[in-house]
């Protein structure tokens, strides 16, 4: 088998944390308040996407370009909307789930440096799969939209 000595792309998870973390129409709303997982008792609003697959985008192609399924999760910035457990903040979490879609959308041909500064990737561009989807959590009284993003990307 012949080798190219193309590099596998970093973690997509990483990489699109460092992208979101990026840019200020989102870290306005949650700060750096974006993660795998929702912590307990956590302070909102905050943001959760996992990597929930994704393809190579050309498996014949010497360049290992990989485009990475995101499932995400917009929590809204008070537990309910008039500061009371009974009336969940839709409002808030579509904000945040709107700004996260916008910056996705105009974002084309970036290059995104991980903390250790040894790992470089390009994101070519960030499709929308899933437009915001209303959830109603009634055990916690928590709205939330749920949508999902496509980012294809390469290590550089």
């Amino acid at each position: 088998m012949p080798t190219t000595g193309q590099k596998v792309p970093p973690d997509a998870e990483i990489v699109f944390r460092k992208f979101l973390t990026s840019k200020t129409g989102i870290t306005d709303l949650v700060n750096n308040r974006i993660a795998t997982r929702l912590p307990r008792d956590a302070d909102l609003p905050f943001l959760v996407f996992i990597r929930a697959g994704g393809i190579l985008t050309r498996p014949s192609s010497q360049a290992h370009i990989q485009s990475a399924i995101f499932p995400i999760i917009a929590h809204p910035g008070r537990w309910g909307g008039d500061d009371t457990k009974a009336n969940p903040d839709y409002g808030g979490a579509m904000q945040l789930a709107n700004a996260v879609i916008q910056e996705c959308f105009n974002m084309e041909n970036e290059y995104i440096t991980t903390d250790t500064s040894t790992t470089r990737a390009k994101i070519y561009g960030i499709d929308i799969l899933q437009m915001p989807t209303r959830i109603e959590e009634v055990a916690t009284g928590l709205g939330r939209y749920d949508f999902s993003v496509g980012m294809t990307y390469r290590a550089v």
